[in-house]
């Protein structure tokens, strides 16, 4: 299968719908990304000028339903899909990907530090957790054997991006769900962690951000990854 010369171990600046549109039918074996959680979905796709207003305040992606779309089309049979969210977005993601995938379960990352956050602290738990929804497309195998739904891994100083995910997070997603030279994508992909691990795991990475400057800070962490540790 052949793929536009400027995908393969990328980072491509742009619309991520429109990005993927180029990418072929069947051809990625894994999906992890981190959108923005609903605070404000404008971030990260440039023509979503209509938003809904839930319940709870939050806006959600009126455009969802054509990722979930493209995710369908690009992604081989048996893949996975693993999507950072927090838990007042869980339910509405959770219906939403029922109908073009199998959700399979809801991995909770636990922090390992102090709670913190916004907001009255008195009259609410602060957040030292987040949640993924996991969901395959057909039977997915994981490379593991009873792989618990429940990570103990502790968050990282947000060095590039206000949300950054620790790599050990996106090393468990990927080992668990994916081979050496597999393809990876991120359509999200911010600061570029998956990128990055990805290149030190011995896997094939797209990744689409639409920010620059996010673009920039991405390519600058792979480049100072020795290239020994990926052909």
């Amino acid at each position: 299968m052949e793929y536009p010369k400027d995908y393969i171990n990328q980072i491509i600046c742009g619309d991520c719908l429109e990005v993927m549109k180029g990418i072929p039918d069947k051809s990625v074996d894994l999906v992890v990304t981190d959108p923005p959680y609903g605070i404000d979905f404008k971030r990260g796709y440039k023509n979503n000028s209509e938003t809904i207003i839930g319940d709870t305040g939050f806006e959600v992606m009126v455009f969802l339903d054509d990722i979930l779309m493209e995710f369908k089309r690009i992604l081989k049979t048996n893949s996975a899909i693993y999507w950072f969210t927090r838990f007042d977005v869980y339910p509405y993601l959770f219906i939403k990907f029922r109908r073009y995938f199998k959700v399979k379960n809801q991995i909770i990352w636990y922090k390992k530090t102090e709670a913190t956050g916004l907001g009255d602290l008195r009259g609410n738990y602060a957040n030292n957790y987040e949640s993924i929804l996991f969901a395959v497309k057909d039977k997915h195998i994981l490379k593991e054997k009873r792989c618990g739904s429940v990570w103990s891994i502790k968050s990282c100083k947000n060095e590039f991006h206000f949300t950054q995910k620790p790599l050990e997070v996106i090393y468990k997603i990927i080992n668990y769900s994916s081979n050496k030279e597999d393809i990876v994508l991120d359509p999200f992909l911010g600061s570029g962690t998956t990128a990055v691990a990805c290149k030190e795991l011995w896997r094939r990475y797209i990744g689409i951000e639409i920010s620059p400057e996010y673009c920039e800070i991405a390519r600058r962490r792979l480049n100072a990854i020795p290239e020994l540790l990926f052909k």
